[in-house]
Order: structure tokens, then C-alpha cells, then sequence
């Protein structure tokens, strides 16, 4: 659930959860939908889940029964503002994480990057999965890597982490904070719960 202030979202994402779905379980679960740019990096959306939201009328990004993405999403930051960063930490496969590896092995002369996401959350009040965040428009949204202290906030782990006990499958930790690009803008969708919805400008 969003958390903070009014103008505070965050989300804390079961990325774990979102590979091993069952009928009864629930929870907050995050995809990395789009990841492109750097210079031609294109992550593939190689990773194929249960969509956990049956209720047809309540799918409006995802429409199918199963959801490809780049990735599980761990948590989601951003502060509310319309030049504030939105920080994303998600877990992707060996393949992705090796081709931003690749790319972060020398310095970065194109740090643009079009990134776009879907945070889906259970109101157990309602019994109802809802769509929390997404991209309303464009699907896509234009940004540039941000910098701290002179270091580009991208990092991708060497080491995998195993997804459960049962399964013998690890993904990779890709964590990536982003700024609007300049003159670029997007607007976000957010929501509480089915009928509680806040929307967004990012960027100008």
C-alpha cells in the first residue's frame, strides 16, 4: 500500500510471491514492464507469471491471463513531485543482468532511458486485486539515470537469489533510480484500494 504522506508513494513489493502465485495467496507484486535505452540496451521480457487479477473488468494494462516482464519489482519510491526520483529495486534474470552488466562495463555516454511498470495490490477488505501503479500515459515513460555524488544510481548483483526453497531458480537484483528527461512528461496513476485513485504528473 502507498505509504507516507499524501504526496509520499511507495510500495513494498512480494517480487517472491509474484513466481510462486497460488489461488490463495495475496499481496502486493510488481513488474518491470519496460527497460530501454543507455545507448541500445533492450532488456527482453523473458519472464512469464500467473496474472493474479481474474476480474476482466478490472484488467486495463494487462488484459491476459499471464503477464511477460522484465522483472519482479522489491520496492517502489517516489516522493510525489513532478521532478522528484522514482526509484525502482527489482529482480530480473541471468540474461538481463548480464547484458546491463555489459553495458556498465565502461562509462555510460547515453544515460536516457524509457522505463515503464505495474504494481498490482489485494484490498482484503473488498477480497478485490486492484491496479496500484502504472504508466497512464505515454506507456512508456522518458527519464535519465540519476546521478549521487558523481555516481549513476544503476546497479545490477553478481550473485543470484534464489526465488524459493522448492524452486531451483535464481534472479538477479537491478536496482536504477530515474529523473524526468528534459522536457518530457508522464502521467502516473496510483491507488489505495479499487475506488481510491491518485493521479500524477511526472516531469514538465
Amino acid at each position: 500500500m502507498p505509504e507516507g504522506s499524501p504526496t509520499a508513494l511507495g510500495f513494498d513489493c512480494d517480487w517472491q510471491l509474484g513466481l510462486n502465485l497460488s489461488a490463495r495467496t495475496t499481496g502486493c507484486i510488481g513488474y518491470l514492464l519496460g527497460f530501454n535505452g543507455l545507448g541500445g540496451l533492450k532488456l527482453d521480457k523473458d519472464i512469464e507469471v500467473w496474472n493474479p487479477i481474474g476480474d476482466d473488468a478490472a484488467r486495463t494494462i494487462i488484459t491476459k491471463d499471464k503477464v511477460e516482464c522484465i522483472g519482479l519489482i522489491q520496492s517502489f519510491r517516489y516522493e510525489g513531485g513532478d521532478e522528484d526520483p522514482i526509484q525502482i529495486r527489482s529482480y530480473v534474470s541471468k540474461g538481463s543482468a548480464a547484458n546491463v552488466r555489459a553495458k556498465l562495463a565502461r562509462p555510460l555516454a547515453n544515460t536516457s532511458l524509457k522505463v515503464a511498470w505495474y504494481i498490482i495490490d489485494f484490498d482484503s477488505d473488498e477480497k478485490k486485486w486492484f491496479e496500484a501503479s502504472y504508466l497512464k500515459s505515454p506507456k512508456e515513460a522518458s527519464s535519465n539515470v540519476d546521478s549521487a555524488g558523481g555516481e549513476l544510481q544503476l546497479f545490477v548483483s553478481n550473485d543470484s537469489t534464489p526465488v524459493s526453497e522448492s524452486l531451483n531458480i535464481g534472479l538477479f537484483k537491478l536496482e536504477f533510480q530515474i529523473v524526468p528527461s528534459d522536457g518530457k512528461s508522464a502521467t502516473l496513476e496510483f491507488a489505495t484500494g479499487p475506488r481510491r485513485r491518485l493521479v500524477k504528473k511526472w516531469g514538465s
